[in-house]
């Protein structure tokens, strides 16, 4: 690990007041806060906190394995992240905090709805550190922005009001969180594939809940093929293919949670005259503006951008002799069964290859895979020129970076699932039409 390349703590702050951060979100290992207090300069952050995990690596650990492994490899385009310490009090009280919204309905920093996981796991009362990270939502500059009320304007009139106030001024409007999965083909595909290693386990896990919708399986509930129409091949988007692009963003666009564009209705006491129409805000307009140009404005995006391009690399390069060794392919043969470590091991000495852990990029199957889960987060920013209607850039950051490694059984599951797409013939499409090689559907 080169620690030339760790930066050093955030100097001359120690976080110990909760009640100067928000709830904003969380996942399976990491709770997000909103700061609300008063010093400006954790606006632009949000505070990414441990939840208490058997085995998981330190605050510490992970911000030197995110600037020593991924900065030289994503540079500006990883999520920024400064490390923090944390006062004595601070994850108790938060913790107390989760305690007594459990029995509320959980919502996000957007108020959607969040899924309540079977057992909530508190903060890491152990832990120290905390990471500050970019804040990638939109709608942050309702915060502090006076709207002003404009003239009306018919629907598809174009935005050229020269009296438009703060019309020059970028605002972050929309945000689009997805995962681009698997942008290369998996090195373990047989040689007539037709479906990439995304859509081939798609295909498999639907295959599996109709099954299991058959067969009238307790606590399974009912699923169709038609709820995999709106999933994006990866394949689409790494193809540099416009009109493959434009399906793929077309489909991003339309997941579930995937996109976020800010509300800019203010906020009135007046509830005396709801029924009288209001002039429509700039801001409204061009969240109407930016909402009917979307898929074109990120189409556009992803056939310009390196993002999509470097991220294809990076998963090519790492890892490119896949999850098994030519002797743990050998040993497969048509057997229903996963070749053990020993046995592998065993094969390895008699055909010369080397067992020992993988270093090298084609070996470090742990990169790749962490590569093939992370986020991709784009912060669209709009403003409105006088004359010259409305024009857009996008923000686009790499994040949820946390290195997959071997634990917990993690690397025998990676084998199983491409031995079962293999042997279960699910590359090949299964009849299906579809074929991610040519885009063909």
């Amino acid at each position: 690990m080169e620690h030339s390349l760790i930066p050093p703590p955030l100097e001359g702050y120690v976080l110990d007041d909760a009640e100067e951060w928000e709830y904003f979100g969380e996942g399976a290992a990491n709770v997000l806060y909103r700061y609300i207090g008063a010093d400006p300069f954790f606006g632009p952050y949000l505070l990414r906190l441990r939840k208490r995990l058997p085995g998981a690596p330190t605050t510490q650990q992970l911000y030197a394995d995110l600037h020593s492994r991924w900065g030289p490899l994503l540079d500006n385009c990883l999520l920024k992240t400064e490390i923090v310490k944390l006062g004595i009090n601070i994850i108790p009280d938060l913790n107390s905090m989760f305690a007594m919204g459990d029995g509320e309905e959980a919502t996000d920093w957007s108020g959607r709805p969040i899924k309540p996981p079977k057992q909530r796991r508190l903060l890491d009362d152990t832990e120290s550190w905390g990471l500050i990270v970019e804040d990638m939502s939109c709608g942050n500059y309702l915060y502090n922005e006076m709207e002003t009320q404009l003239d009306s304007m018919q629907e598809g009139e174009e935005i050229d009001d020269g009296r438009d106030e703060g019309s020059d001024e970028w605002k972050d409007m929309a945000m689009i969180e997805f995962k681009p999965k698997w942008l290369a083909q998996s090195p373990n595909a047989p040689a007539n594939w037709l479906l990439c290693r995304t859509c081939a386990v798609r295909l498999m896990q639907s295959a599996k809940r109709q099954t299991n919708d058959l067969l009238c399986v307790p606590g399974e509930e009912g699923h169709d093929l038609e709820e995999e129409a709106l999933d994006f091949c990866p394949l689409d988007l790494s193809s540099g293919d416009p009109t493959r692009i434009e399906k793929a963003t077309f489909a991003i666009l339309n997941m579930e949670n995937s996109v976020m564009i800010a509300d800019p209705t203010p906020t009135s006491d007046d509830e005396g005259d709801s029924d009288t129409p209001t002039p429509p805000t700039l801001n409204q307009r061009l969240a109407k503006c930016l909402e009917n140009s979307l898929v074109t404005l990120l189409t556009n995006f992803f056939r310009t951008s390196p993002i999509i391009p470097l991220l294809t690399a990076l998963q090519s390069r790492f890892g490119s002799r896949g999850v098994f060794t030519s002797a743990t392919l050998a040993l497969m043969g048509e057997k229903d069964v996963l070749p053990s470590e020993d046995e592998i091991r065993r094969t390895c000495l008699a055909t010369g290859e080397k067992y020992e852990p993988a270093v090298s990029d084609e070996d470090d199957i742990w990169t790749a895979m962490t590569l093939r889960d992370c986020s991709l987060f784009l912060k669209v920013w709009v403003r409105k020129r006088r004359g010259r209607g409305m024009e857009a850039k996008i923000d686009a950051k790499v994040g949820d970076l946390d290195v997959k490694g071997g634990e917990g059984g993690r690397a025998v599951y990676w084998r199983d699932v491409e031995r079962r797409l293999r042997m279960g013939g699910w590359y090949s499409g299964k009849g299906g039409t579809r074929n991610c090689r040519t885009g063909q559907e």
